[in-house]
C-alpha cells in the first residue's frame, strides 16, 4: 500500500518504473559495482545525508536509469517503516520542472502542482535532480536550483544528480556557488561508455 503511494508521488517517469537491465563496458564495470553497493545500502546512504553525482560526456549510458534504481530501492526500504509524509523520495527532471515553474505563473492548475513538488523537494529524504545542466540556465534558474540544493545539503538531505557534463564542464554551466554544492558535496561517479541499454 505505502509503496504504491510513494512511487506515485515520486514523480518517476513511467518508463523507469519497471526494472531496466543495463550492460557495462569494461571501463564502467567498477562504477556499476560501486553503484550496486550504494543501492544495497541505500537506507544508510540517505540516513547519512550523502550525495551522488552520476555523470558522463555520453548520452544513453544509464545515468537516469541508475538514479531511478537507487530511488526505487530507497522507496522499497522506507515502505517497511513509518515515514512522516507521503513522499520520501522524489524525481525531478531539472529542465522540465524549471520550465513548468515558469509556465505556472499563468496557469493556476499547474501552479498548484508546482507548489506541491517544490514542497516535496525540500522535505523528501532523497531527491534525484536529473540532467541538472542539460541546457542554458538563466540567473533565475540558477538561483532557484541553488536554493533547493543549498537547503537540502545544509539539512543533510540526500541528493542524486545526473549530468551529461563532467565536473570540469559543470563549473562553467552551474557557476561557482552552485557547483560547490553539487560537486563539492557529492561522491562523483563517471561513465565512460556510450549506450549501455538493452541487456547485461
Amino acid at each position: 500500500m505505502f509503496k504504491e503511494l510513494y512511487l506515485k508521488n515520486s514523480n518517476i517517469p513511467k518508463r523507469y518504473l519497471p526494472e531496466i537491465e543495463l550492460k557495462a563496458c569494461a571501463e564502467d564495470k567498477p562504477t556499476f559495482r560501486e553503484l550496486k553497493e550504494i543501492k544495497e545500502n541505500i537506507k544508510a546512504f540517505v540516513k547519512s545525508g550523502n550525495n551522488l553525482l552520476i555523470c558522463s560526456n555520453h548520452c544513453g549510458n544509464g545515468k537516469t536509469t541508475w538514479s531511478t534504481k537507487l530511488l526505487k530501492a530507497y522507496i522499497e526500504e522506507v515502505q517497511k517503516y513509518s515515514y512522516p509524509g507521503d513522499t520520501p523520495g522524489l524525481f525531478i527532471n531539472v529542465s522540465n520542472f524549471l520550465n513548468e515553474k515558469k509556465l505556472s505563473i499563468n496557469d493556476s492548475t499547474l501552479a498548484e502542482k508546482v507548489r506541491n513538488i517544490e514542497k516535496n523537494i525540500l522535505s523528501a529524504n532523497l531527491v534525484v535532480f536529473d540532467d541538472i545542466a542539460d541546457k542554458y540556465l538563466s540567473d533565475y534558474d540558477l538561483n532557484t536550483l541553488y536554493y533547493w540544493v543549498d537547503y537540502r545539503t545544509s539539512n543533510l538531505k540526500s541528493c542524486i544528480y545526473t549530468s551529461n557534463q563532467l565536473p570540469q564542464g559543470l563549473e562553467k554551466t552551474l557557476g561557482g556557488k552552485l557547483y560547490s554544492r553539487v560537486v563539492g558535496y557529492s561522491d562523483v561517479k563517471i561513465f565512460y561508455d556510450g549506450d549501455s541499454r538493452g541487456g547485461m
